[in-house]
């Protein structure tokens, strides 16, 4: 059977048979009847002329009629269904055809709502998450970034930045970063695609390595800490508790009050278990960090209970600042960090710092000390420099900063000796 390409072919089709079968019957009419040329041709003639102009016409009529709907969904496509481009034709298939389209064009419009309404909230949502995420346009630009995508950028200003300038490349395997990248931190990156009025764009979320392994690292510790906690005061205790009762009987005269080395052995017992208690207790305090009570608080309520505490601190603020932390884990942070830097000696005394950054406000407590002697365990539980020291100050300031959403960093000290400790919060609560 051979394939018509066209309705317009179809139609051709149809009316040249009918215009055959027409002239056909009209000359096996003239024959019939015995016509001359003369009567033949001039009954032919105007019957032909009919035919073939009602043909045409209703080629013509078909035609239009599909090329003003072809119009009309044109106009649908473009926003514009309020005309009807069909309006001669008040009934039959045409008039059924104006009410079909009428119900496609408002369940369009519907749906449109429908879209808007749900890609709104999308994009309301993703504002308030505290994962890292931005939306590129078919052209890798940026489009849209939500609150915590741009705090884990250096540069405030994105506008009309690529992804490539970020520091974002695509690879075979996907969305890398750049060793380059203008992120603060190391990221693993996911990408979805999607269209939106007829256009390619692609979201990525970031995902943070760094805090995924210090999420590690700290439920590592916590879980250790617990079992020496239980270990450690389950031997300790009744040691501790038999030598106190042990020298309250010396006391008491129930064994011979003489001076004698057990005597001393039994003091060297209790305070030596006292002392360990005392250290599994301190590391107990960094499995228990209670979670923060953020408050919207001011830089001058900080430095005025940090005066009250260390008056010879010399601290700059050259405007107040306003910004969302617990007070008292905060406080209790910068203290064992400020306790540290006096401790550091050097000639001049510790100076803190306050600096709001952007969306951010930056604490630097800068100290004139002896520095830092082996970096990389300055965050490492059990270790520790000072010849007393339990090796969990740190630690717990790093976690308590952290708990804020914040960020610790000790580094040494730029312009002299000594360690300037860098504190970072968000302004805005996370």
């Amino acid at each position: 059977m051979p394939t018509v390409r066209s309705l317009e072919q179809r139609l051709k089709r149809i009316g040249f048979l009918i215009v055959f079968i027409v002239l056909t019957l009209c000359i096996l009419l003239a024959f019939s009847w015995d016509f001359d040329w003369f009567a033949s041709f001039s009954l032919l003639l105007p019957i032909a002329a009919i035919t073939v102009t009602a043909l045409v016409k209703s080629y013509s009529l078909t035609v239009d009629v599909i090329e003003r709907f072809g119009i009309q969904l044109d106009a649908l496509a473009n926003n514009e269904s309020n005309s009807w481009h069909l309006a001669q034709y008040q009934g039959g298939r045409v008039a059924t055809l104006k009410k079909d389209f009428t119900k496609l064009s408002n369940k369009i419009a519907q749906n449109k709502r429908h879209y808007m309404q749900t890609e709104e909230f999308v994009f309301e949502f993703a504002r308030m998450l505290d994962l890292p995420i931005v939306i590129l346009d078919p052209h890798g630009q940026v489009y849209f970034t939500n609150h915590a995508f741009l705090n884990c950028l250096t540069t405030p200003n994105i506008d009309g930045l690529s992804a490539e300038e970020l520091g974002l490349i695509q690879q075979a395997t996907g969305w890398q970063q750049h060793e380059e990248s203008q992120f603060k931190q190391r990221f693993q990156l996911s990408s979805q695609v999607f269209w939106r009025a007829g256009r390619c764009f692609e979201l990525l979320t970031l995902f943070s390595i760094e805090q995924q392994l210090r999420k590690n690292e700290q439920d590592i510790w916590q879980r250790l800490i617990r079992v020496l906690n239980h270990e450690v005061r389950n031997s300790l205790t009744p040691i501790y508790s038999m030598s106190q009762s042990l020298q309250s009987m010396k006391q008491q005269g129930q064994i011979t009050t003489a001076p004698d080395l057990a005597q001393d052995m039994l003091q060297v017992i209790e305070k030596r278990a006292q002392h360990l208690l005392d250290f599994v207790s301190s590391y107990s305090a960094f499995s228990k960090l209670p979670t923060p009570n953020k408050q919207q608080i001011n830089n001058e309520q900080v430095n005025l209970r940090l005066q009250a505490i260390f008056p010879e601190l010399v601290i700059h603020s050259s405007q107040p600042v306003n910004f969302t932390a617990d007070l008292g884990q905060l406080e209790q942070a910068l203290i064992n960090l400020i306790k540290n830097a006096f401790e550091a000696g050097g000639n001049t005394p510790p100076t803190l710092n306050w600096q709001p950054q952007n969306d951010s406000v930056v604490i630097e407590l800068t100290d004139s000390g002896t520095g830092i002697a082996n970096p990389d365990n300055l965050f490492v539980p059990f270790y520790s420099t000072k010849a007393q020291g339990a090796g969990i100050g740190l630690v717990i300031s790093r976690e308590l900063i952290r708990n804020q959403g914040g960020e610790l960093q000790l580094l040494a000290n730029p312009h002299a000796v000594g360690i300037q400790a860098i504190i970072t919060l968000s302004i805005q609560p996370s």
